[in-house]
This record gives C-alpha cells, structure tokens and sequence, in this order.
C-alpha cells in the first residue's frame, strides 16, 4: 500500500483549485506545488530492493541485475511490510534483498546539517547532568595522573544525602 491521503489534505488542493488563477498555466503550477507539498509531508518512508544472487550467478554490477525502489510509504510498518513482500516472488521465484529507508526531502547539505544537529543534540544528552561531571572527574584524572584526588562528594545523590 502506498501512502494515502486524508481529508484534510484533499481539501487543501480542493482550495487551491477554487482559488481565481490567471489563466489555466497558473492553476496548472499552483495545484502541482501543492501537491508536491503534500507528498512531501505524507512520504516518510521508501523500500528498495535489489536482486539477490547467489555466488556464481548473477552479479549485481551486470546490467541484467535487477535493482528496485518502490514508491513512498506513510508509516514505517507500511514499508516494512512492502519490503517483506518483496523478499521472495511466487510468480518469478525470485529473491531479493530489500531495505525500508526514511525518506529525506532536501539537499544533500541541509541532510548533513540535519545529521550533525541530531548528533549534536545526542552528544550533549549524554553529557548532561551527571555524565558531565563523570566526565570531567574522568578528564582530571587524565590531566594528573599519579595524583591524588580532591574530595569532590560522591556523582550521584543518594537516599541519605
């Protein structure tokens, strides 16, 4: 099943369609960018497979392998369950190898910056609170070893403190 559409959204084209247009090129572009935009909130998931081939057959570099990307998916267990469905054909007994992949709607730039804030955000919940300070007992010790170290209290609160 691929994505599917609600209320919602239908009413939004159905308004930029009853909105006064210039002539029919403008409607034309107005509703394709709203549709654009609705496909784009609506897809988050795609499934991609590939011919499976055992050793001595068919290679996947040859022009004959078979290699698939199947439409958008709304939810992850959509595509999970496009992509179980892939795996082997009754009809061709053909086995493929299959993936279900967000989709990124963007540039290859504003993906990496994506990425480098979700690891930013990470790296900074990991050292908040009390792996911080973990962290910087851990550092003084790499900094003076041999030394022995201040009275700093213990790292976590116990029920008696």
């Amino acid at each position: 099943m691929a994505i599917t559409f609600t209320k919602k959204q239908v009413e939004r084209m159905v308004e930029t369609l009853d909105q006064d247009h210039e002539d029919m090129t403008e409607a034309a572009k107005a509703a394709l960018d709203t549709a654009l935009e609705i496909v784009m909130e609506r897809a988050k998931f795609t499934v991609v497979g590939q011919l499976y081939h055992p050793t001595g057959h068919l290679s996947p570099n040859e022009a004959r392998s078979n290699q698939v990307a199947l439409g958008w998916y709304a939810t992850e267990k959509q595509a999970t369950d496009a992509a179980l469905q892939l795996v082997y054909s009754t009809a061709t007994h053909e086995t493929f190898k299959s993936w279900t992949l967000p989709i990124f709607n963007g540039t290859p730039a504003a993906y990496y910056i994506t990425r480098k804030k979700a690891r930013e955000a990470a790296e900074i919940a990991l050292k908040g609170g009390k792996n911080a300070e973990l962290e910087r007992r851990i550092q003084w010790f790499r900094d003076n070893p041999g030394q022995e170290p201040p009275n700093w209290g213990p790292i976590w609160k116990t029920k008696e403190d």
